[in-house]
């Protein structure tokens, strides 16, 4: 079991592309998943969020303005990269990519950064803040970006993210409270791996077809996630200040919470906005693969 979880940990990313592949292989289980989404989302976010102990941002007075730079390159520059590409995707599609570049980053950047070498506290506290603040930021950034193309339902999206990240947050610092929540962060990782490939099966499944019959409109968001990746890298690496800080950095501006984007996504628009945010956690993950093999160069 234990090597099992080290597995996972280590390959995440190939848990990711392996859930998304048996979503379009094998579609029943993953359609009796899809009613449980949200609250499987939440357990994984709560779990995730054990580890997030207040103490950490004692010295975050020092260099705030650094985080509230870095806020914006996770907000404001792919969304703003996303919209000036709108034109090379339909307006669904688009709809889907807006939501997922305009989600915070993923808790596990704290994991990934600390795997590829870089610092795994300043990712923490980037990621946590990043997830304080997306109630307001990321249905605001929806709603300008995408309101002349479809309705966007502000305050019901504000209510659905309280409800899927503010939630696990409160919920994880009251069980911080109790002795055993030091048993349970041991074991976060590995459970969260299996929930997240349960979670990607559930996602994906349902909108196998959806995918297949939108090849096409696929193929062209995948093109425009990987230009605002190489975007966000180079803006990344330009901030950093050493390599360890530019791999944060890289980390945690790109890698974006994508089953919170996809949830979103298929919750409120549709599934047809799926393929977007879709189309971003496969390229989410791709890109640990060569990020992994640069960090690991003198």
């Amino acid at each position: 079991m234990l090597k099992f979880m080290s597995f996972t940990q280590k390959y995440f990313w190939l848990v990711v592309l392996c859930a998304i592949a048996l979503g379009f292989i094998w579609v029943g289980p993953g359609l009796m998943v899809k009613p449980y989404l949200s609250y499987i989302l939440i357990v994984m976010m709560t779990l995730s969020c054990i580890k997030i102990d207040p103490k950490n941002f004692k010295n975050l007075s020092s260099g705030w303005w650094r985080y509230l730079a870095v806020l914006g390159f996770i907000f404001f520059v792919p969304t703003a990269c996303v919209f000036a590409f709108k034109s090379l995707v339909a307006p669904e599609v688009f709809i889907g990519l807006i939501i997922a570049a305009a989600v915070p980053s993923a808790v596990s950047v704290v994991f990934i950064s600390d795997l590829l070498g870089g610092e795994p506290a300043k990712a923490l506290i980037a990621t946590t803040l990043a997830h304080l603040v997306s109630p307001i930021v990321t249905p605001f950034l929806v709603w300008f970006f995408a309101r002349a193309i479809i309705h966007v339902d502000f305050v019901g999206m504000l209510v659905l993210i309280v409800k899927l990240v503010i939630v696990p947050l409160v919920l994880a610092q009251i069980i911080r409270r109790f002795a055993f929540h030091k048993h349970i962060a041991l074991r976060v990782s590995g459970v969260n791996s299996i929930l997240l490939f349960v979670l990607i099966w559930g996602i994906i499944a349902p909108g196998k077809e959806l995918l297949w019959n939108n090849h096409r409109q696929f193929l062209l968001a995948i093109l425009v996630v990987t230009l605002v990746l190489v975007i966000e890298t180079v803006i990344a690496i330009w901030f950093g200040r050493t390599k360890k800080e530019d791999i944060t950095w890289v980390v945690v501006d790109s890698y974006k919470n994508f089953t919170l984007a996809s949830v979103i996504a298929w919750s409120m628009f549709g599934p047809l906005a799926l393929v977007g945010a879709v189309a971003y956690g496969i390229m989410n993950n791709i890109m640990i693969a060569p990020l992994q093999k640069w960090s690991n160069k003198k």
